[in-house]
């Protein structure tokens, strides 16, 4: 019976020593993983960026067009108001009554006064096509500029990833191989601590304190978990428990 625990205890010891080598797999797993999510997040940005470049360029290009169309329009009324005052101002000497003279005269100040208003709205329309034609060649600019950074960003972030995927392969392997012989769902539930734990999947009871949390645990509980003949879980921090058999030569070592 004697030798069937001690076989047992040996047994645990051996998990807790695999698991302390799969925490310091998940670790390296975690982080591989963290740089292939980290590697192309700012190509993403910049692809983001361009995008909106790209939109604004369209949206500033489509009103650059309609303001043209505007000044095209303007200058057709313009024509078509100077066209009216030339034959109303060819009228005036065929004229032979004052009431027929204030007539035609008052028609040709309406047309100058609408004449005077299109050439304002025209002036001002140039100006507002100057300020869009200096803002889409800057964007044009930036644009080119995008382009050409993001092509040689995505070799950088293919070449990052493909070696990332590698040594994550290599990790997922030496993850395979420590795990074989664990019971799955331990395996799962410490990959989770470990992820949700800082790092720290498996802890210490030192002086009945869990070296995870630093909770006092009540001695029967501190001696099931020094039995060593079953995974058992701090009850605050879920982390995987062993017992830490103080030395005297531990002593020295903290001294």
């Amino acid at each position: 019976m004697a030798e069937k625990k001690t076989a047992e205890k040996k047994t645990m010891k051996e998990v807790f020593e695999k698991l302390k080598e799969l925490q310091s797999i998940l670790l390296e797993e975690f982080e591989i993983e963290e740089d292939i999510e980290n590697i192309p997040k700012e190509l993403n940005s910049l692809q983001r960026k361009f995008q909106r470049v790209e939109r604004s360029m369209k949206e500033n290009d489509q009103n650059l067009t309609r303001q043209q169309e505007t000044v095209k329009k303007l200058e057709k009324e313009k024509e078509e108001l100077n066209s009216n005052k030339a034959k109303y101002e060819g009228q005036i000497s065929l004229i032979k009554t004052q009431r027929e003279y204030e007539a035609i005269t008052s028609e040709i100040a309406q047309i100058q006064e609408k004449l005077e208003d299109i050439n304002e709205e025209q002036a001002n329309a140039l100006v507002e096509i100057d300020e869009m034609k200096k803002g889409l060649e800057e964007q044009k600019g930036l644009h080119t500029e995008l382009k050409a950074t993001i092509e040689g960003l995505e070799k950088e972030v293919k070449k990052g990833l493909g070696e990332k995927g590698k040594e994550l392969e290599k990790c997922m392997k030496k993850k395979e191989k420590i795990s074989a012989g664990l019971d799955k769902e331990i395996v799962y539930k410490f990959e989770k601590i470990v992820k949700k734990k800082d790092g720290i999947g498996i802890v210490s009871i030192r002086n009945n304190v869990c070296m995870g949390c630093n909770m006092i645990l009540p001695p029967q509980f501190v001696n099931d978990v020094r039995r060593e003949d079953r995974i058992i879980f701090c009850p605050n921090c879920s982390r995987i428990l062993y017992f830490f058999d103080e030395k005297p030569e531990d002593d020295e070592l903290v001294l």
